[in-house]
């Protein structure tokens, strides 16, 4: 999985975090493809969560910004964020089912609409509104709201049931 960040995604994931969680500091944050894979590109979303929130940074494979590897680990936790990564992932679908019992107030995701093929290993998807709304709602996510951005999609949501 892994992602390699660019400053854009830096600036939607604080305008979630000033937006969403600014009376939550202390909160548990799982971040879901945090592996640094491009050690050049030094920035991470734990430089927007630590120390102020519980950051986690989780991946499939070990490495820079990454605290556990693999799901089978994982527990609740209060915001679950995911950035630069679902267009690497083979049915996110049934991963954003996943990722749904593992999140007790918000999941963002921000995938690009627009970009060149990048395999790390995949390359699976590009993402818009409609998509997001629609993985959202197969994964049982209430949408809270859906950014489009000139590269990226922002997909807020909580559970369905709340």
């Amino acid at each position: 999985m892994g992602s390699a960040m660019h400053q854009r995604s830096i600036e939607l994931m604080t305008d979630f975090r000033d937006k969403y969680l600014a009376d939550m500091e202390g909160c548990s944050v799982l971040d879901v493809g945090s592996r640094l894979v491009n050690l050049d590109h030094q920035m991470t979303y734990r430089m927007l969560f630590d120390p102020a929130y519980k950051y986690v940074g989780m991946d499939i494979k070990p490495g820079v910004n990454v605290d556990v590897v693999g799901y089978d680990a994982l527990e609740q936790y209060d915001v679950v964020i995911s950035g630069q990564t679902m267009e690497h992932v083979q049915r996110p679908w049934e991963w954003l089912r996943r990722l749904a019992n593992h999140f007790r107030h918000y999941i963002c995701i921000i995938a690009p609409h627009t970009f060149k093929l990048h395999r790390n290993p995949l390359d699976t998807y590009r993402y818009f509104p409609d998509g997001m709304r629609d993985l959202f709602e197969c994964a049982g996510i209430r949408e809270v709201e859906i950014i489009l951005d000139e590269t990226d999609t922002v997909g807020i949501g909580v559970h369905k049931w709340d």
